[in-house]
């Protein structure tokens, strides 16, 4: 697992962090979490709350206590352990889709819309 940080002058990869139990996860966000890549930043800040998303799964992930990753992974992204996607209405944004990748079973898990009231449905696309 890693995960590609790149913008026309750059490309770094960060590999996994482990967690409590020795697992190992890894994240990505709508912004350069490393420091490497932090200087080229473009957004000016305007990440939709993207460093808090990032934090609440780091926190989920690295304290998990849950041996049905799926379900964990699903309550993380309904936003059971913190703020991922509960957007107020009045910020006119939301999430279009929400996606988990289960590389142990090869499959892929895809919620269209908001993940808080949208069911996890298996996307066959990709191995059809």
């Amino acid at each position: 697992m890693e995960v590609a940080e790149c913008n026309p002058a750059k490309i770094h990869l960060r590999y996994p962090e482990k967690n409590r139990n020795g697992e190992k996860f890894i994240i990505t966000v709508n912004h350069f979490t490393s420091k490497v890549m932090q200087k080229h930043d473009a957004s000016n800040g305007n990440v939709y709350f993207s460093k808090e998303r990032y934090q609440t799964v780091f926190n989920a992930l690295k304290n998990i206590n849950d041996h049905d990753g799926i379900t964990y992974a699903k309550n993380i992204l309904r936003g059971k352990y913190g703020f991922i996607c509960q957007y107020k209405k009045e910020l006119n944004f939301d999430t279009i889709w929400s996606s988990i990748f289960d590389i142990t079973e090869n499959r892929i898990l895809r919620a269209e819309g908001n993940p808080l009231g949208s069911e996890y449905i298996h996307d066959r696309r990709l191995f059809a």
